[in-house]
């Protein structure tokens, strides 16, 4: 299966079917992967997607393997046979070990749409995916749902 991870700031598509595919059915794609890029903060980490959410939860390890934070990418996804591409909405939110958060690269989302470079629906369709994701941490929404499966699956 070829993964494909494409993004509209910085615009770019990167092949990233090297990401090891942990467990994959209808609703859920869970994967362990290393850092595109060599880094000295970040050692592995491990994402699930969720295709009904349109969301992204990572996990992200340090190199003596503690989690550094868990990062949360708005997305789309397309599927079909062969690959999966997953399409960044620009919106993220990190959550810190100690449950503090971030909502991060709005200002992106708003600089891409003033340039027409984004559409108003992609705009729309990241702020309720956003909206539904902090609707979901705000319930406690289980964001180490991916250690489980990648515990349960290997």
């Amino acid at each position: 299966m070829k993964l494909i991870r494409k993004r509209f700031y910085p615009e770019e598509e990167i092949d990233i079917s090297s990401d090891k595919i942990v467990y994959l059915d209808d609703t859920i794609l869970v994967t362990k992967w290393l850092p595109i890029k060599e880094r000295e903060d970040i050692k592995w980490g491990a994402s699930c997607i969720y295709f009904d959410k349109g969301i992204k939860i990572s996990k992200v390890y340090g190199h003596d393997d503690r989690l550094i934070y868990t990062y949360c990418d708005i997305i789309n996804t397309r599927k079909d046979e062969e690959k999966i591409v997953t399409e960044d909405l620009l919106v993220d939110v990190v959550v810190y070990p100690d449950g503090s958060y971030r909502i991060m690269d709005i200002d992106e989302l708003v600089m891409l749409r003033k340039e027409n470079k984004i559409s108003e629906e992609f705009v729309l369709d990241a702020l309720q995916k956003l909206n539904f994701l902090l609707n979901d941490i705000y319930n406690g929404f289980e964001l180490d749902k991916v250690e489980e499966y990648i515990e349960e699956k290997e």
